[in-house]
């Protein structure tokens, strides 16, 4: 019987397959792929129907997922491999090693140990001529290889007996010398290993009290480094800004410092146990807070760039013995010095679940998570899985999605960091069993993974120093320099320095220029045209405010982004802020306040704001993030039916074990039987009752140890669906902002103003009496409305009744008993 097409798991939703186009590649074994912004680049590989080995180079446009073939007119490509390398350096590719052809061997075959670079510049091959030394490497196959800060680390590989190398090279790419080599006891090949080193620093903030954990990864490894990071801004200091701040004063017990970037635990000293003993790592915090005597700031997690003095580990990863799998991971200190470290955590990977023997990894870093995919074969299960390794406690975590690799051949994962998403290549219509067994790799179909439906993503660049973050809450909260103000919707008034505002703000900036081309010009007179330079060139209208349809702390919120550029006060913190600055960032297209305001809302969803998360993020587009907030809101109602069944089964028990007393007829004529009591209300109303009347997204049900921060805006009722949360704030958007003119200040908007003002984006909010009047909104909420709600005071009372048997037992236990007629 074929499964209803109706019928979709959230899983699926996270992934979608696409057919490509263009000069496509054959089907090709042992070619290597490497991404480079939005463009993949596919060189050489053997044929599988000729068995011949190409040097071709293909790329593939990740965005509209069409091939185009490199036309090598000069033919100074490098010789026809396959099994070889290849990463990304600056805006080039190097090539290394490999297999090809060989005019001396018997079997016409060699291993390589050349250098190749492809210029994406100009699309030009380059071979650079190295001279050999001792740390030369061996000709090598199927090796590992990465790069961090200016140097390619080549590790094992297989030579041409297939026994494999046990060493690791360096090269510098700058002086194009090979720096240093060591050996490494441990089987590494592309069959079994991959190693991987990103690209961007994710910084990391944590609570702690061990003083090592300041310290960068550079210098986790290497103890000469200095322990200051240029990239990283330093810890916040106490603002003046008394208007910037929210007015929570919560204590913070754990003392905050400097965050380690990603890698951090190579340390021994990081690496923390659990009280029992166990392999489990303290879970890091992804945001901090910096305490000061009387205000906060919140520093999330963000990115910056590696340099040549503060570059990244490398994280190598084997599995083996599929029938029962081995797993190790080793971080391997940047080559900086002939005695850099490799740290072995194996036995500290933790998780519920771990992953299984995956055949010929493929691997990536995007934020702070390893990502390792590959090929699963076992008798019962044939499919393409991926995995997520948290680098801030190693904790597995499986990237479920859903049953789109349940059928076809799927053979290479890719990682595009822009788009924090996965590209499987494959082929959807063939056997992955078949084509394993030929080491056949297609390139005809992609299917494309939402890596941020699962948390994972590369957080939000740092764009300026702390110390600048706090010069402009200094300056929003100085009127000194204002020369405008924002009204409210509550009519409250925010003096503002308009240059400030046309800057990061372009909506502003047209209002502006828009007011100034309505600004009559000035008569000049004989003098004034005969001496120009005497004409002032800024000229001067009496309308100098602007109405912005949003609450006081919404408005506030916005405007400190707008002066620093980044999320720091508690008060942008709050979800039903974050909420509204989403949608705000939405309707006037800001990007960068998109990014922040998500990455936010990522690190607050829980159980008490998946409902107002996931509606804020259907609102405005924010696919993963709405997926993410939908699974916490599924699991959170299967957590409480699973809590509730339990409940029920214990108190079948306890009425299954309760005996009732016999009742005499002394019992029966006593006088305590005459005036009857009343019940307690608790004794009225039976547990299981009151437990199948929660709310799964309650506030009131203190699932989680995060709690919600005071919201400035009112809160929803019990009796209302989600939407409500924005009933204050949201309910009078649905004009853009407009200059007060100087006549119609006090008037009405006309409806003119209001159309010329409203974006044509779609899922925009309304101007109405009721709070966002949207169909979208209404059908995401269908749910809610047809759930009943009980708060403190409008919990309904089902009083049972009371069986003969039980009443003297009632009584004799305090309860007193209820009448029949209930």
């Amino acid at each position: 019987m074929a499964a209803n097409p109706g019928l979709q798991s959230i899983s699926d939703l996270t992934a979608s397959t696409r057919l490509t186009t263009g000069d496509i590649p054959p089907p090709l074994v042992g070619s290597s792929t490497t991404v480079i912004s939005t463009r993949l680049y596919l060189f050489a590989g053997r044929l599988v129907s000729s068995r011949r080995m190409t040097n071709e180079l293909y790329e593939l446009d990740l965005e509209t997922f069409v091939w185009t073939k490199f036309q090598d007119t000069e033919q100074k490509a490098p010789k026809a491999r396959y099994f070889h390398s290849a990463n990304q350096y600056k805006n080039s590719i190097v090539f290394f090693g490999g297999m090809g052809y060989s005019r001396t061997s018997n079997d016409g075959l060699c291993v390589l140990d050349d250098v190749s670079i492809f210029d994406l510049d100009t699309y030009t091959w380059k071979h650079p001529e190295i001279t050999p030394s001792s740390f030369s490497p061996r000709p090598r196959y199927a090796h590992l290889a990465a790069v961090t800060a200016n140097k390619l680390v080549v590790v094992g590989g297989q030579d041409m007996s297939n026994s494999y190398i046990e060493e690791i090279n360096v090269l510098d790419l700058d002086e194009l010398t090979w720096t240093s080599s060591r050996p490494f006891e441990k089987h590494c090949g592309a069959y079994r290993s991959v190693a991987v080193s990103s690209t961007s620093h994710t910084n990391l903030p944590l609570y702690g009290n061990n003083v090592n954990d300041n310290a960068s990864i550079t210098s986790s490894f290497d103890s000469t480094s200095s322990s200051s990071d240029t990239n990283v801004p330093a810890p916040l200091r106490k603002s003046t800004s008394q208007q910037a701040l929210s007015s929570t004063n919560n204590t913070v017990s754990n003392v905050i410092r400097k965050p380690p970037s990603v890698g951090a635990f190579g340390r021994p000293e990081s690496l923390r146990r659990t009280p029992s003993g166990g392999q489990n790592i303290v879970r890091s915090r992804s945001i901090k807070r910096v305490q000061s005597s009387s205000n906060s700031y919140y520093r999330l997690s963000y990115t910056t760039s590696v340099t040549e003095e503060n570059p990244n580990p490398i994280y190598l990863y084997s599995n083996y013995n599929f029938t029962d799998v081995k797993r190790e991971l080793q971080v391997i200190a940047p080559p900086t010095t002939s005695n850099y470290q490799i740290m072995d955590h194996s036995s500290n990977m933790t998780g519920a679940f771990l992953p299984p023997g995956l055949r010929f990894p493929t691997g990536a870093i995007l934020g702070h998570h390893l990502i390792i995919s590959g090929t699963y074969l076992t008798n019962t299960s044939q499919t393409f899985s991926i995995w997520a390794l948290n680098l801030a406690n190693l904790v597995w975590t499986r990237i479920d999605t859903g049953s789109c690799f349940s059928q076809g051949s799927w053979n290479r994962g890719i990682l595009c960091e822009e788009t924090n998403r996965y590209f499987v290549l494959g082929h959807r219509d063939r056997s992955l069993v078949d084509d394993y067994n030929h080491r056949q790799t297609n390139f005809d179909h992609v299917t494309v993974v939402d890596l941020e439906a699962f948390g994972v993503y590369q957080p939000p660049p740092a764009t300026m120093s702390t110390n600048a973050q706090e010069l402009g809450l200094a300056l929003l909260n100085d009127s000194n320099i204002a020369d405008f103000e924002i009204v409210t919707q509550d009519d409250r008034r925010i003096p503002v320095n308009s240059q400030i505002l046309s800057q990061r703000w372009p909506h502003f900036k047209a209002l502006v220029n828009q007011q100034a081309e309505r600004v009559p010009k000035p008569k000049y007179d004989e003098e004034t045209i005969k001496n120009p330079e005497d004409e002032e060139t800024i000229l001067m209208y009496n309308n100098r405010a602007l109405e912005f349809p949003e609450p006081y702390p919404v408005t506030l919120a916005f405007l400190q982004y707008l002066y620093t550029d980044h999320l720091l006060t508690s008060q942008q913190h709050q979800p039903q802020i974050l909420a509204q600055l989403l949608l705000l960032a939405d309707m006037y297209d800001l990007d960068r306040l998109r990014q922040l305001t998500s990455h936010s809302l990522h690190q607050s969803l829980s159980m008490s704001t998946a409902a107002l998360i996931y509606e804020t993020a259907a609102l405005s587009r924010q696919t993963g993030l709405q997926i993410r907030a939908l699974k916490v809101m599924i699991a959170a109602k299967k957590m409480l039916q699973q809590q509730q069944q339990q409940q029920q089964q214990q108190q079948q028990q306890q009425r299954e074990s309760r005996v009732p007393p016999q009742i005499g007829d002394g019992d029966i004529l006593s006088s305590s039987w005459a005036n009857p009591a009343s019940p307690p209300l608790s004794a009225a109303i039976a547990s299981d009752t009151r437990a199948s009347y929660y709310d799964p997204y309650s506030t009131a049900m203190n699932l989680t140890s995060q709690s919600p921060l005071s919201s400035p805006i009112q809160k929803r009722t019990r009796s209302s669906s989600s939407v409500s949360a924005y009933n204050s704030s949201i309910s009078s958007r649905g004009y853009l902002p407009t200059i007060q003119d100087s006549i119609t200040q006090n008037d009405v908007i006309s409806e003119e103003r209001i159309n010329s003002s409203i974006s044509t984006r779609s899922l925009r909010p309304t101007r109405s009496n009721s709070s966002l009047s949207t169909s979208t909104r209404s059908s995401n909420r269908s749910y809610a409305a047809s759930t009943t709600t009980f708060g403190s005071n409008n919990v309904p009372i089902h009083q049972q009744p009371v069986s003969p048997e039980n009443r003297v037992y009632q009584q004799e236990s305090g309860f007193g008993y209820a009448s029949g007629g209930l």
